[in-house]
């Protein structure tokens, strides 16, 4: 309860104002990885998605052209606003999920410049502001569940436009979140957990590519008590850890390198749902070495590359 308390007085007091030494990498994946670059790999990326650079993907916006679609009844989550590609063609979905008495605005920033990559993003509101990381895991569930529906419906906005694949990214209990939905709802692919908050779990038998991006003064979900010990726990999945100067809203929007963290999270689903190997270097390759070696951007940083 005391821990509750702190993070809604952090959580509170921040949103008004906007209206130990890690351990080694964990075991490498035994499973066999993809060649970089494949055909099979890259197949099913639309052809509208150009090679990308580091100009491109820091950009606020991405190569497609997108439109919003307001979910009329949302089913088993509080709401829902679905960005998406007007290009012809299926994307994977994205689910964006807030944060402790947070809303659709905290990951605001992040559903537009996903959908320009070729996403179909619904960024969603909770039952209660209060929902716990267990909650807000089942409610990212239920948002997938409806997202495909729709993408099945015709006359629909998003009416042939997600292609099955799924991915989540939620910002403390938020991220929690995507981490139950990870563990527990096999059509989650890819998850990216920011500054994520969920005590007493184990997610060591997660095996989905996951990237933990975590603020360095962070009171209130620090890496070394949640993302740093899942990692490490995490022996069968592809991983990538960035922790960035910053308190526990880091990730939100309004605070961070936008530039920065978009490019690395359209590259980490972009490789991940999509396959696409174009976008490696930027989280593996020599393209991300000035960022690695920042260190006013990026304070720690650990992954299972080569992927």
């Amino acid at each position: 309860m005391a821990v509750l308390i702190a993070l809604a007085a952090t959580l509170t007091s921040a949103l008004l104002t906007v209206s130990v030494t890690p351990t080694a990498a964990a075991e490498r994946p035994s499973r066999s990885k993809p060649s970089v670059g494949s055909a099979t790999e890259n197949a099913a990326v639309p052809a509208a998605i150009p090679d990308p650079t580091t100009a491109s993907l820091e950009a606020t916006n991405g190569p497609l052209a997108t439109a919003t679609y307001t979910v009329p009844n949302p089913n088993g989550y509080g709401s829902g606003t679905i960005t998406y590609p007007t290009a012809g063609g299926s994307y994977p979905g994205v689910v964006l999920m807030p944060g402790y008495q947070g809303t659709q605005q905290n990951l605001q920033w992040l559903a537009p410049r996903l959908a320009s990559w070729g996403f179909v993003v619904i960024n969603v509101g909770t039952l209660t502001l209060g929902d716990d990381p267990a909650s807000r895991g089942r409610q990212i569930s239920a948002a997938g569940t409806q997202l495909l529906s729709l993408g099945s419906a015709i006359g629909n906005p998003i009416y042939g436009k997600v292609n099955g694949t799924l991915g989540a990214a939620g910002h403390s209990m938020g991220g929690g979140g995507v981490m139950v939905a990870l563990r527990d709802d096999s059509r989650f692919k890819a998850g990216v957990p920011l500054a994520p908050y969920n005590p007493s779990q184990n997610f060591s038998g997660v095996t989905d590519p996951t990237f933990f991006m975590t603020c360095q003064s962070d009171p209130v979900a620090h890496a070394n008590t949640y993302a740093l010990p899942w990692y490490n726990s995490m022996s069968r999945a592809e991983k990538l850890f960035v922790e960035v100067p910053g308190d526990h809203l880091c990730p939100m929007t309004g605070y961070g390198n936008k530039a920065k963290q978009g490019k690395w999270m359209v590259s980490f689903f972009s490789r991940w749902l999509y396959g696409d190997t174009r976008f490696s270097p930027f989280l593996c390759g020599a393209a991300r070495e000035a960022d690695k070696n920042n260190p006013s951007l990026v304070t720690r940083w650990q992954d299972t590359c080569p992927f």
